[in-house]
């Protein structure tokens, strides 16, 4: 699309020092990809996207977003899935281990994601680049299926973004929003914060 992809967008704003946090643009974004993965895990037999990251979101030239990169997505037939797929930093968890999922796996992404609309980076480079020796992946992931390491957001974000981000990124699958719960937030954030 005409606007790239969201990785892209958001490695400029971190080039030339976009303010972190979120506005108007950064929250419409984040509706806009809530409202496909809202779509997508109200179909009659739910798709999941499995695979939610930055790179998969592109823009048009006014900003908007859709999703793209479906080609691990899959019918949730059974209510819950295996099979370990997508791209690690933006995986869920029980998708790492190998454990069942279902949606809310898509929901944590959605969560990773959110972090990297608030402070431009890649997920978890505040853990990557502490000045020592870089940190692997395989020791990042261990990390956040441990509970001992969360994605990052910045100190002048809107609390409700925050709020709505680490609850997207919970440990227990059970305790993250719905895509639909994520939109009325997000429409609420919209009509009321911004």
């Amino acid at each position: 699309m005409e606007g790239g992809d969201l990785r892209a967008l958001l490695a400029t704003y971190e080039k030339e020092k976009h303010p972190t946090g979120f506005d108007r643009a950064k929250v419409t974004i984040a509706l806009h990809v809530a409202h496909a993965l809202t779509y997508l895990h109200s179909l009659e037999t739910p798709v999941l996207h499995r695979d939610l990251k930055s790179k998969n979101v592109l823009l048009t030239s006014s900003l908007e977003a859709k999703l793209t990169d479906f080609g691990i997505s899959r019918e949730q037939a059974d209510r819950t899935m295996t099979a370990g797929v997508g791209t690690s930093l933006w995986m869920a968890p029980e998708v790492m281990l190998g454990e069942r999922y279902d949606d809310k796996a898509d929901m944590f992404s959605f969560g990773v994601l959110l972090s990297e609309l608030d402070v431009h980076v890649r997920p978890y480079s505040h853990a990557k680049e502490n000045g020592k020796a870089p940190v692997a992946d395989a020791v990042i992931l261990q990390k956040v299926a441990l509970g001992t390491l969360q994605v990052e957001f910045s100190s002048s974000s809107l609390e409700s973004m925050v709020d709505l981000g680490l609850a997207c990124v919970s440990l227990d699958p059970t305790k993250r929003p719905s895509s639909a719960e994520a939109l009325y937030r997000l429409h609420t954030v919209l009509s009321q914060e911004l």
